[in-house]
């Protein structure tokens, strides 16, 4: 049962076994943080015929098509990622009208609900707002994206980032099991550098770090050092296109949070930092330039060098 293999996010496990995920829920995580796992994990136990608490059962019709992505009532909506424009969102309520093929409702995975514009998001509310039997699941990098209209009428899971030692436990018998040779010592530097996304983890194995990773790890190093350290990585950060920046936000916010527990004599900083970012995804989503929001990111880092 490769595709039901779920690290961590017991939350999303058990809501999904029970039976008790809801009818609109957004999954909430990073690239590379498990978004699309965790929903066909929760499309094959919320349609899993196994009348025990063990769903997905992966034996039974059910969930040997959803294994094999062919069961007819799991929708993956936009898999490219792209854009969602209002029309697309129409066509998605017309596919929710139909009648499910042989399970009591339909999954739609909605991949990237993010990217939906104002348009599309107030389409997409009125299908929420419908009596259907058919379960929703954005996935979403940045929740706060979507409007709060939206965001109400859903369930919000955030992804849970995997520590090291099961990152590395994960990545060692990835690699075992494959015809790539990676080294011990690759495997222990991706789990530490992937601030608990597995599929940062891979990237890093196997596609060296990305822009992103590095310029959130250069941050992250500048801000324990000096304000003239901090500006030469936001000068760095500023050459990151739009996509790339948002990952960057991403990467920093998880590297504050774990950053905060591991010392807590600087956490007022490090919290006022997250704050900060996390009002910068809000401004890039609403089409702020990359080469601005990284200035005011540092001087923003500035006032604190200079108390």
């Amino acid at each position: 049962m490769k595709r039901f293999e779920l690290l961590g996010n017991d939350r999303i496990k058990r809501a999904a076994a029970e039976g008790d995920l809801g009818s609109s829920v957004i999954f909430d995580g990073g690239p590379g943080t498990g978004k699309k796992t965790a929903a066909a994990y929760a499309a094959a136990a919320l349609l899993c015929r196994d009348k025990r608490e063990n769903r997905p059962c992966g034996r039974c019709r059910s969930c040997v098509q959803a294994l094999a992505g062919a069961h007819p009532d799991i929708t993956l909506f936009n898999p490219n990622g792209e854009n969602i424009k209002v029309d697309d969102i129409r066509c998605l309520r017309m596919e929710s009208f139909m009648t499910p093929t042989q399970s009591p409702f339909k999954v739609f995975i909605v991949n990237r609900a993010d990217l939906m514009n104002r348009e599309a998001q107030n389409a997409f509310l009125k299908v929420l707002e419908e009596p259907l039997s058919s379960v929703f699941i954005l996935l979403c990098r940045n929740a706060y994206s979507l409007l709060q209209t939206v965001r109400s009428r859903c369930r919000v899971y955030s992804m849970e980032p995997i520590d090291p030692i099961r990152a590395e436990a994960f990545l060692t018998a990835r690699y075992a099991a494959s015809d790539k040779t990676v080294s011990h010592g690759d495997i222990v530097e991706a789990a530490r550098l992937c601030l608990g996304s597995l599929g940062q983890a891979i990237d890093i194995i196997e596609k060296g770090q990305t822009k992103a990773s590095a310029a959130a790890a250069d941050f992250l190093a500048a801000l324990d050092r000096d304000e003239i350290s901090v500006m030469e990585a936001c000068l760095r950060a500023s050459a990151l296109n739009r996509t790339e920046y948002g990952d960057f936000c991403l990467e920093v916010t998880g590297g504050l949070v774990k950053a905060a527990l591991e010392r807590p004599e600087r956490r007022e900083i490090y919290i006022a930092v997250y704050d900060h970012i996390q009002e910068q995804k809000d401004r890039l989503a609403d089409n702020g330039g990359v080469f601005a929001l990284a200035g005011l990111l540092s001087v923003f880092c500035a006032g604190f060098y200079r108390r």
